[in-house]
């Protein structure tokens, strides 16, 4: 391994890396226009593509040369290394103590609560006892764990699997906002510098861990069968279609949620920024050609959006790649105006507005009840709520779940509200004035109940 220095043939480091079970993996450097450096995986390597074996990896880095760390000299064919697990190896990536970053706090909550970990190998460019580290666990393959893994416990924990994120790997020399950090060392169990490991030599994860995280994929909204018209295309409302893309542009999570930026909100650097990208693009391209619109006219609408990003006026060569792409995408995929649902009316058993609660106690579910310890539980709740939303009287039976939830400090009051207000709109409901009703049924039946014991 430490043959492999500046100059080295890639596919070499990718031969090594496939021997011990990694996919080995090519971040080529470009130029953007403000004159910085940045680093982007070559395409075919990442996020969706199936975890490649030894001879596909090598095949995919024919003709890059390795560069440890970047610099002006690196355009071109030089790629920085770096690697993708396996789907039965997960990555937890943990920040902690720079940039005010408690990555190991949220590690330790999680222990305390899950069970300790095993000791396992890691990797770091921050020192042989710093607790920012990637630590790699064994886990089973139709297992998917994502960042809301972490939420309840805290923050500044990533994870890293095969259809999300890469690792910097040796020979790599880490470098933030132009600063090198250090080289990118290997630890054994036991906290010592070692060489890399095989897949196989990670510690195997808790069953305690396992079962959460298959709850939290039980959990998770799923998504219902998409149907399609008989010339293919995906039917769905103009409204709809205009959200989402309203979403990929501005959406912003609230604090301590799961969620991903608008590309207004995020900054125009990383693969974060780049996923944005390309799903704006598919959705501006699939709504284009449901108006009757050609490619090119929707390359230039999304070209036209960068317009309002408050960094970056325009795309970059890098951003020109993954418009091109999402646009093909979108019209490969593409969606057909349907007209839009009857409304959702509320609860079909008469109401009497006696039974409401009034403006100030809704006032008080928003505003006193603000904490967030299980965000889980409000996946699931939303997701159950849009399952029945056409059900008369679901949305406010419902909204008392969500309301006794929001009482024992589970997730926020103005949480449970938007959430109720959205699956209503969603599900076609067009009375401003319904979703208030439905949370003012709900809590007051709730008040009235407590009142009469």
């Amino acid at each position: 391994m430490n043959a492999l220095v500046n100059g080295t043939s890639f596919p070499e480091l990718a031969e090594h890396y496939g021997e011990l079970g990694w996919q080995a993996v090519a971040t080529q450097w470009h130029r953007q226009r403000d004159g910085r450096l940045a680093q982007t995986p070559i395409r075919g390597v990442t996020g969706r593509v199936p975890f490649l074996d030894t001879e596909q990896a090598v095949a995919r880095v024919q003709g890059f040369v390795l560069h440890r760390e970047g610099g002006p000299e690196c355009v071109g064919r030089y790629a920085k290394p770096a690697l993708r697990p396996p789907p039965t190896v997960v990555g937890i990536d943990v920040d902690h103590d720079y940039g005010g970053k408690t990555g190991g706090d949220t590690l330790v909550n999680a222990e305390m609560h899950l069970g300790p970990l095993p000791g396992t190998y890691s990797c770091t460019a921050r020192g042989q006892w710093s607790p920012s580290r990637r630590r790699w666990l064994r886990k089973p393959a139709d297992l998917i764990l994502t960042d809301r893994f972490f939420a309840e416990f805290g923050g500044n924990i990533e994870i890293v699997h095969t259809g999300w994120r890469f690792s910097w790997a040796p020979p790599a020399i880490h470098t933030k906002g132009g600063r090198i950090v250090g080289p990118v060392v290997w630890y054994d169990p036991a906290g010592n510098p070692t060489g890399m490991p095989h897949v196989n030599c990670q510690g195997e994860m808790p069953s305690s861990w396992v079962q959460r995280g298959y709850e939290l994929m039980a959990a998770e909204p799923k998504q219902p069968a998409i149907s399609v018209d008989p010339t293919g295309r995906v039917p769905i409302t103009e409204r709809h279609a205009d959200a989402i893309v309203a979403k990929l542009l501005w959406n912003t999570p609230p604090p301590g949620e799961n969620g991903t930026p608008g590309l207004y909100t995020l900054p125009p650097v990383g693969g974060q920024f780049r996923s944005t990208l390309y799903g704006l693009a598919s959705a501006v391209a699939r709504r284009a050609s449901a108006r009757g619109r050609t490619r090119d006219e929707a390359t230039v609408e999304v070209r036209e959006l960068f317009t309002e990003h408050p960094n970056r006026i325009s795309p970059n060569d890098d951003d020109e790649r993954w418009i091109t792409e999402g646009v093909d995408n979108g019209f490969a995929t593409a969606w057909v105006f349907i007209p839009e649902p009857d409304a959702l009316e509320p609860p079909a058993a008469p109401v009497h507005y006696q039974d409401e609660a009034s403006d100030a106690d809704l006032d008080r579910l928003v505003l006193e009840c603000t904490s967030f310890t299980t965000p889980g539980k409000l996946g699931a709740r939303t997701a159950r709520m849009r399952a029945d939303a056409g059900q008369p009287g679901a949305l406010v039976a419902h909204a008392r779940h969500m309301i006794f939830d929001v009482i024992e400090g589970h997730y926020p009051g103005a949480r449970a509200v938007r959430a109720i207000a959205q699956v209503y709109r969603d599900a076609g409901g067009r009375n401003p004035d319904a979703p208030r009703q439905i949370v003012a049924v709900a809590l007051g039946s709730i008040l009235r109940t407590a009142a009469t014991g």
